[in-house]
């Protein structure tokens, strides 16, 4: 029997596994906790139009996130995993100053444009972009922890976050009546006094000279990483941009806050979805002695209990009593509940094939992804404006949970393939600069 797989190591090392994905799980409960009741009060204390802003700050911040992710966090926990000394050292500063590289230029790009529109969405796009850096290194801080295994760190800064802004927002309530620019700007400034805790838990500062190493080292996978991210999650916050835009004004500041309620309501769902690649990822990345057998094994369970669960989930939200929705939403929860059941059969359909995306996302083989995502988002934009131009809000749903259906077959013939080509042991990531050429 090998030395590793002893009872007591074997016990040790089941422990240990369990006590971080129970930490991983506090902190994605708190996150989507965290956002819902965010949501709740900014919903409750301005006008429909207003939370739309404010949904519009809030997708602006997840396109912001999902760079930051493909270019940091997701390198972070496929190569830096088991890195240890001065190598981690290295990675952990080079990944903050480039997750602050990011934040700089969203930065630059929602204040400019803020500026120009003017109205009622132009301050809260300035707003957005004074707190973007914070936003960004917070997310990249609680990543390296995850990376580190020390997920009980993370919970711990993002329950911080939770206190300091709810604690800012109340005595904002207090003082004086709530915009949607001075809720993102309490919100984000809360995540700064969060990068000031991590930073001195990490004896770690961002460095920015670090950027171009870093990209140089990742660009294997993050290039593709990148590109998958912007043409999916990407184009469908894109769409619900572009569905707003097309029926303009009130109406369509109305129509992206009803989309944004929704997936507020489905916020459990994405935090499972979350919390499943933060804790997996990098476990995943570390088992490459698998057959493909295993690997087969693994992605078919979490594919059907992540389905499960967004199933009975979204039974209940669709059973979910009139007024307790509009007690939590008010003037949003009738356009969320249009979108609701598309968006129910859309989640579902994207939980199926998480197993094979984390499978393939911790061989290193970003490129497998980025060609599915290349097939599946340009059909977002046709299908949700499509679909909005034949019935509005719930067309536009409708469109894309075709969309997200679409990608299911996509992705077990990608993997099926995948597993052709690796049917045994494989070379870690980290050992591999060419492992995303696959």
């Amino acid at each position: 029997m090998r030395a590793d797989l002893s009872p007591a190591v074997g016990g040790r090392r089941h422990r240990r596994l369990v006590t971080l994905a129970s930490w991983t799980v506090v902190d994605q409960v708190l996150s989507a906790l965290t956002n819902t009741v965010l949501a709740i009060l900014v919903a409750n204390h301005v006008d429909a139009e207003a939370f739309g802003t404010f949904a519009v700050a809030i997708l602006v911040f997840n396109v912001c996130i999902g760079i930051e992710r493909a270019l940091v966090g997701q390198p972070m926990s496929i190569r830096y995993s088991s890195a240890t000394g001065a190598r981690l050292d290295s990675g952990r500063s080079r990944a903050l100053g480039t997750a602050l590289a990011v934040g700089l230029v969203g930065a630059l790009g929602c204040i400019v444009i803020g500026q120009l529109l003017g109205g009622r969405l132009g301050p809260t796009l300035v707003a957005t972009g004074v707190v973007m850096p914070f936003l960004m290194l917070q997310d990249a801080a609680r990543l390296i922890f995850f990376a580190r295994s020390e997920a009980k760190l993370a919970a711990l800064n993002d329950a911080l976050w939770a206190v300091v802004q709810f604690a800012g927002i109340a005595v904002l309530v207090a003082v004086t009546m709530p915009t949607a620019p001075t809720l993102v700007l309490v919100w984000g400034g809360a995540a700064g006094v969060c990068v000031v805790v991590a930073l001195v838990q990490l004896r770690v500062l961002p460095d920015l000279r670090g950027v171009r190493s870093w990209m140089r080292e990742h660009r294997d996978i993050s290039g593709y990483l990148l590109a998958e991210y912007l043409l999916g999650a990407g184009a469908f916050q894109g769409g619900i941009l572009a569905v707003g835009a097309l029926i303009g004004g009130s109406e369509g500041l109305a129509i992206v806050g009803s989309f944004k309620a929704a997936q507020v309501v489905l916020g459990p769902m994405n935090m499972l979805g979350t919390a499943l690649q933060t804790f997996a990822l990098p476990q995943l990345s570390r088992r490459t002695a698998w057959t493909s057998a295993e690997r087969w094994r693994m992605s078919t369970w979490i594919g059907l209990f992540m389905a499960v669960v967004a199933g009975a989930y979204g039974l209940i939200l669709l059973l979910l009593p009139h007024e307790v929705g509009e007690l939590l939403f008010r003037d949003s929860w009738d356009g969320a509940r249009v979108v609701l059941l598309p968006m129910v059969v859309g989640t579902v359909c994207w939980a199926l094939w998480q197993g094979h995306t984390l499978i393939i996302y911790a061989m290193g083989l970003a490129r497998r992804a980025f060609w599915i995502m290349a097939v599946e988002a340009p059909l977002v934009f046709p299908l949700m404006i499509g679909g909005a131009m034949i019935g509005g809000s719930r067309g536009a749903a409708w469109g894309l949970c075709l969309d997200q259906a679409s990608s299911l077959p996509l992705w077990l013939w990608m993997f099926r393939r995948v597993m052709r080509e690796h049917p045994g042991t494989t070379v870690a990531p980290a050992d591999r600069s060419a492992v995303g050429q696959g």
